[in-house]
């Protein structure tokens, strides 16, 4: 099971934030964008939600608290990114800092919120995704 979500994120990683372009690129309302969200969120919701009832998973209160959170910032970082192209931020400039930002935000959050220390392949990995994010903005 824990394969399958893994591969649904993987799948979808992104595809949310290629629809903010869109609508910003097209030019539709600046209204578009919170539906738009909230189709992709409640499918989210699902693909995580169905396969959790189906085995007859329980959820605590401390998994719906930091879900709760995850989700609210995810939305907000969402919207940023919405505002930010629509207000004329090229897309080679939005992404770089949104995916370098989540690289950044999750390194410092393991080490100081999980006290988890990055071994050397992992710090490569880490520096070699900022090294792309940067060379993705300059391209």
């Amino acid at each position: 099971m824990w394969f399958l979500l893994m591969l649904v994120i993987l799948l979808t990683n992104g595809m949310s934030a290629f629809g903010l372009k869109m609508i910003a690129g097209w030019g539709l309302p600046e209204t578009v964008k919170y539906p738009y969200l909230t189709v992709w969120y409640a499918g989210g919701l699902a693909a995580i939600a169905l396969p959790m009832l189906l085995k007859g998973m329980r959820v605590g209160k401390t998994e719906l608290l930091w879900g709760g959170v995850a989700g609210i910032l995810s939305i907000g970082g969402q919207i940023a990114m919405a505002v930010a192209l629509s207000s004329g931020v090229p897309g080679h400039v939005v992404f770089p800092i949104a995916i370098g930002g989540s690289i950044f935000v999750v390194a410092l959050a393991g080490r100081l919120v999980f006290g988890e220390r990055m071994n050397t392949p992992t710090a490569l990995g880490v520096a070699l995704g900022f090294i792309a994010v940067v060379l993705l903005g300059v391209s």
